[in-house]
């Protein structure tokens, strides 16, 4: 089976292929392939996504940090930024490797769950696999409002209290802490 890749810079999507030659491709492939090996399960829905966490490499850094030790085992996203586009949508069973700030490829996610519920039911029940500095719900709203504020924009939408939101549960498979 080929299988595709697809890249969500921060939160806009788009395919590895878009990227031309340097792009993170080459290294990408050569690290999903290694991880493949070990996974040994092919993704559910037939392709790998690709993606960075963090606006600059410290927080970039941090996130990869606490989701390679286990402290954060979920993400959040809008339906909205992948409307139309299913293979960007988050599927239980599926792969995504994550690349540190400057495209390097770090671990490998399994999804392991997927809900949609509106950003108004987010509660502590959800945001206790978050990062450890946005567990409480207020925390979580705060930097989730300018997330989906910056995300939006592109899209002419803005975050409400009743817009979908997407939890997404993953393990790391592939891949260990920084330093």
């Amino acid at each position: 089976m080929k299988l595709h890749h697809i890249l969500l810079a921060g939160a806009l999507a788009l395919p590895v292929s878009a990227l031309g030659a340097e792009g993170a491709g080459g290294e990408v492939a050569a690290f999903w392939q290694k991880c493949q090996s070990q996974i040994g399960t092919p993704p559910a829905d037939g392709f790998y996504r690709v993606r960075q966490f963090g606006r600059d490499a410290e927080r970039s850094g941090r996130i990869l940090n606490f989701i390679a030790l286990g402290e954060k085992t979920v993400t959040f996203t809008s339906p909205w930024i992948y409307e139309g586009k299913r293979a960007l949508t988050p599927v239980a069973g599926g792969y995504t490797v994550v690349n540190d700030f400057s495209g390097v490829p770090k671990l490998v996610l399994k999804t392991t769950a997927v809900k949609t519920l509106p950003y108004q039911d987010i509660d502590e029940t959800d945001a206790q696999y978050e990062g450890p500095s946005v567990r409480t719900q207020e925390a979580w709203r705060r930097v989730h409002w300018d997330f989906f504020t910056d995300a939006l924009k592109p899209l002419g939408k803005q975050p409400s209290m009743d817009m979908p939101v997407t939890v997404e549960r993953f393990e790391v498979v592939c891949g260990k802490a920084a330093g």
